[in-house]
């Protein structure tokens, strides 16, 4: 078996640093495709480390102007591009994410689990799309009077209003929740060190190398998409 392949550069820091070098260093290079259909039509929509560096600056900005370190926020969106960036936006911003599923529909029954995350993890907003954010204003709140924020119309020029920000090792990144299924959802906290401890546990045993892509269908709101098929790639600096 041969050996592993020795990385020219140390592991990355954080998520935070890690992205900002990418983006000044390759910008052009493309890290994230999302792949599915268009009008019926096979379609992939890929996006370079500069402009999703930028794009998650931006959604930053807008957290870092209403929301303080250390307060959390629901993301509950699509598998997407959206989603990724919330993710990356709330390590930039200091606030924790707390990733979840996006609701069948608006009924009761489809947002308790939803809604009893949010009140247990004290969510101060919720991360979505401006069409979810359309649904829910519809309705009676749901989410108590956590801000709304529909993140597929935030304005990219905020990018440049993004106050310098990097974790520290025992920052909590994100709340990643149980499923629910035998008891009510229990939160984990996920410091930003102990993600990296796992990122680079799981660069050698899975035996990740310079020249991979990835390929992921799961969902990002679990632990195995986020971790693994999300942030394993861009820890690695390989395509997704």
């Amino acid at each position: 078996m041969s050996e592993m392949p020795q990385k020219a550069n140390p592991p990355p820091k954080n998520f935070v640093t890690h992205l900002r070098t990418l983006a000044r260093t390759r910008p052009d290079d493309i890290w994230l495709t999302v792949a599915g259909t268009v009008n019926g039509e096979y379609h992939e929509d890929p996006i370079s480390y500069g402009v999703f560096e930028r794009r998650v600056r931006a959604l930053a900005a807008r957290l870092q102007q209403q929301f303080a370190k250390g307060e959390r926020a629901l993301i509950m969106l699509d598998n997407n591009d959206h989603y990724v960036v919330c993710m990356l936006a709330c390590f930039y911003s200091g606030v924790i994410a707390v990733p979840v599923f996006p609701p069948e529909s608006m009924r009761p029954q489809h947002l308790a689990r939803l809604t009893g995350i949010a009140v247990d993890s004290q969510a101060r907003c919720v991360l979505t799309s401006a069409a979810l954010s359309r649904a829910m204003s519809a309705g009676p709140a749901q989410f108590g009077d956590a801000e709304i924020i529909a993140v597929d119309a935030v304005d990219a020029l905020l990018a440049d209003a993004w106050t310098p920000y990097e974790p520290a090792d025992d920052d909590i990144a994100f709340l990643q929740y149980t499923s629910g299924s035998t008891s009510a959802p229990k939160g984990v906290m996920v410091s930003h060190g102990n993600l990296v401890a796992n990122e680079e546990a799981m660069t050698h045993s899975m035996g990740v190398w310079p020249d991979d892509k990835f390929v992921c269908w799961a969902p990002l709101y679990h632990d195995m998409g986020l971790i693994g098929g999300m942030l394993l790639p861009l820890y690695n600096s390989i395509p997704l």
